[in-house]
């Protein structure tokens, strides 16, 4: 970022990565919220260690009194477990401010606003990516898979193929945790409600009811039920806000990669428990496809749907929650754009 030292970088990069994983916790344990915060205040707690660990070692002088803080830095990255990329990333090894760090580097986050959400968005035209080109069924395999890449990367999921992870038995519970917890999903007939949730409705259905109720010059309160709670308001109003916004600019549509990317998540969670066989999951994935190449016509169109729906859904949490989520998921759709799977991959147009 270009007004922040290496330090200072570092540890943004750190909390960064630390938001994404929380707000990914927040997406899976939707149906159990209090399990979700434990979960995050666990990250929190341990992200604070590391960044307590990368202040003191950049605070030891070495044994001539000089202290070289990117050899420490890259010291206690290392230690802590992240690849050669991310620490070079860290510490810009290039010398040049990578696209996240040019458009959110100045940016106060806890001024972090609806116009800077459309910048960081656009900003991902900059990024290049092959033409668009059909695809045979093996590379329509491929194209279905890669269509979860954003949460892959940010949960570190692999993406070679169906399966979510190593097969082994702390796998299989890992995954059946985060579908039990984050999407109250512990069988067949639960997995196959949220699928359809996801594809047929999700927050763009909510986007959607919330411009119906501004074209009828509605407000609010319009959307309030019995049955909402404190934060249940809250949560609406806010949602509502972000809506009137865009409402006349961004229409439901825009949310459509964030519904059909999480689906195809659930997907792949699904086929892992054993909840849905090998066909099946082809079979939705093909039905999720379908969608996303109506919508869409290249990874950054799908991209940017992705987080401005991811943004829809963390606004009620403030401008800092917005702004780290954004860094997060920008990281991720750069590394997969510039040296990820989606760097050689095109997005596919259609099928042969």
């Amino acid at each position: 970022m270009a007004d922040m030292d290496p330090f200072q970088m570092q540890i943004q990069m750190i909390r960064s990565q630390a938001e994404a994983q929380k707000n990914m916790y927040r997406q899976m344990y939707a149906s159990n919220p209090e399990m979700a915060e434990q979960f995050c205040a666990q990250l929190d707690q341990n992200t604070e260690m590391q960044i307590q660990m990368i202040t003191q070692m950049m605070g030891a002088a070495g044994p001539d009194g000089y202290v070289d803080p990117d050899a420490q830095a890259k010291f206690v990255l290392e230690q802590l477990g992240y690849s050669d990329d991310e620490v070079g990333q860290a510490l810009g090894d290039d010398g040049e401010d990578t696209l996240t760090e040019e458009v959110l580097g100045e940016i106060d986050p806890s001024e972090f606003g609806y116009g800077d959400i459309v910048n960081a968005i656009s900003s991902l035209d900059r990024l290049e990516e092959p033409q668009p080109a059909p695809a045979d069924p093996e590379r329509m395999e491929k194209f279905e898979i890669l269509l979860t890449g954003i949460i892959s990367t940010l949960n570190d999921h692999l993406l070679d193929g169906l399966d979510v992870e190593p097969r082994d038995q702390d796998s299989d519970e890992l995954v059946r945790s985060i579908l039990q917890n984050y999407w109250g999903v512990e069988n067949r007939d639960e997995l196959i409600d949220t699928l359809q949730y996801l594809i047929s409705r999700g927050h763009s259905m909510d986007y959607t009811r919330n411009l119906e109720v501004i074209a009828g010059s509605g407000s609010a309160e319009d959307l309030h039920t019995e049955d909402m709670d404190e934060e249940d308001i809250a949560v609406s109003d806010a949602r509502f806000a972000f809506t009137q916004t865009y409402a006349g600019h961004v229409g439901p549509e825009m949310l459509r990669g964030w519904d059909l990317g999480r689906a195809a998540n659930v997907t792949r969670w699904g086929y892992f428990v054993g909840f849905i066989s090998e066909e099946e999951a082809w079979g939705i994935l093909d039905q999720i496809a379908d969608g996303c190449m109506e919508f869409f016509d290249s990874w950054r169109s799908y991209a940017q749907s992705y987080i401005f729906g991811s943004m829809y859904w963390k606004c009620p949490y403030g401008p800092e929650a917005c702004y780290e989520n954004m860094a997060g998921l920008m990281i991720a759709v750069e590394h997969l754009l510039t040296e990820g799977a989606w760097k050689d991959f095109p997005w596919v147009s259609g099928r042969e």
